[in-house]
């Protein structure tokens, strides 16, 4: 088999520094097998990433076209990616692309991931380190379980929300809701992300001011007690940045962001930061975000929106007609649940079927108009071009003679 950690032995000894297995078909039988090996998990993602001070896209992938043109584009770019989808997305994303119940639409697209990246391995004659993880879990603790039995390898548990204003007593609930979900996670190699901090909406935090937002910044005494409570692999804070489109230019707290990633390294825990609400943000922004301490940096938006214009520009009419409706059928939902429209790739489930009849060379067309995004992101925002093979030397384009 090969080895999944290469052969620089910092990774091994931080490994087994802390309390998780080694990712291995031995402490995880249900990894999926991709020609003898397997997927990453976020340990060696994300620490070669903090050695070497870059960032690691992290896209949430709603459609097949999105994670076939994030996946191409990674690898045509030598690049480490993490392929992810929320709790939510579960429900309206994977739902209309695969049938049953949440574990077997979880274990479908990992499937659907585990066999796009054999056909891409074959093609290019390289592999990438690549890892699966389920985004936000807010509401269904069991849904890790099924994740991990699904053959994820990492799982970002978001309990930042509690019901209480004190932040240290939110912090606490946070860990005693956490300590019942790793440790089965970590004794089976699946790597967790923490977040402290409520993200939010960019469209909620437009009508903020300055003030109130930096107010809610993750402190770094927390940040501090949240991962020394659960003993993590990654932390998500909250500095400013929002999920969405920013209706206005967003506060981002780099300063803040640097203070949480010192007094973490100064308390001996290197633990990688998350910075969520990618889409909107410029490349100085994420060139900034990575120098403050952030590696993994979530991005859905964008990618979901790039698939649908390309769809809604369909010459024949009929990709708009469908874009529209969507979006109409969404603002019913959104009027019958008292909330405000949030945009078509909301209903993405909804409407799988009928997508799925389009013309095959409009699909290809929005595959390769999100490879085209992902490669500028990639490239341009995270500087992870090239770096796979500083992974191991099973990893990475060869090289050219």
């Amino acid at each position: 088999m090969v080895s999944i950690l290469g052969d620089q032995g910092f990774r091994r000894e931080r490994m087994a520094s802390l309390k998780i297995a080694e990712l291995s078909f031995e402490t995880n039988p249900y990894l999926k097998k991709i020609k003898g090996t397997h997927l990453l998990n976020l340990r060696p993602i994300l620490s070669v990433a903090d050695e070497h001070e870059f960032g690691v896209l992290a896209a949430n992938c709603l459609r097949p076209e999105i994670t076939l043109g994030v996946l191409r584009a990674a690898f045509d770019l030598n690049s480490p990616i993490i392929i992810q989808v929320a709790e939510s997305q579960v429900s309206y994303a994977l739902d209309g692309w695969f049938s049953g119940d949440e574990f077997e639409r979880l274990n479908a697209f990992s499937e659907f991931v585990a066999k796009a990246v054999e056909r891409l391995w074959d093609e290019k004659g390289y592999l990438i380190p690549i890892a699966l993880h389920l985004d936000h879990l807010q509401k269904n603790d069991e849904l890790a379980f099924h994740a991990m039995r699904a053959g994820f390898t990492s799982v970002e548990l978001d309990f930042s929300k509690q019901p209480t204003e004190d932040r240290g007593e939110a912090v606490q609930m946070n860990i005693e809701r956490c300590s019942k979900i790793i440790p089965e996670l970590h004794k089976h190699g699946v790597t967790v992300e923490v977040e402290e901090g409520e993200i939010g909406e960019a469209a909620a935090r437009a009508a903020q001011s300055e003030e109130e937002i930096r107010a809610e910044f993750t402190k770094p005494e927390h940040a501090l007690k949240l991962v020394e409570g659960t003993d993590p692999d990654a932390l998500a804070v909250f500095v400013g940045s929002a999920h969405g489109w920013y209706l206005k230019r967003p506060v981002i707290g780099f300063s803040r962001l640097r203070e949480i990633y010192v007094t973490l390294k100064e308390h001996g825990r290197s633990v990688p930061l998350v910075l969520h609400g990618g889409t909107g943000l410029t490349y100085e922004q994420f060139h900034k975000a990575i120098g403050a301490g952030a590696r993994k940096f979530n991005y859905a938006t964008a990618l979901a929106d790039v698939f649908l214009r390309t769809i809604a520009a369909d010459p024949t009419g009929k990709g708009g007609e469908l874009v529209e409706r969507m979006t109409e059928t969404e603002k019913q939902i959104a009027e019958e649940k008292g909330r405000k429209p949030r945009g078509p790739r909301y209903v993405l489930g909804k409407f799988a079927e009928e997508i799925d009849k389009l013309d095959p060379r409009l699909l290809k067309a929005a595959e390769d108009a999100v490879y085209e995004h992902a490669r500028d992101m990639i490239a341009n925002a995270m500087g992870s071009k090239d770096k796979a093979p500083l992974y191991g030397d099973e990893f990475g384009r060869p090289p050219i003679d």
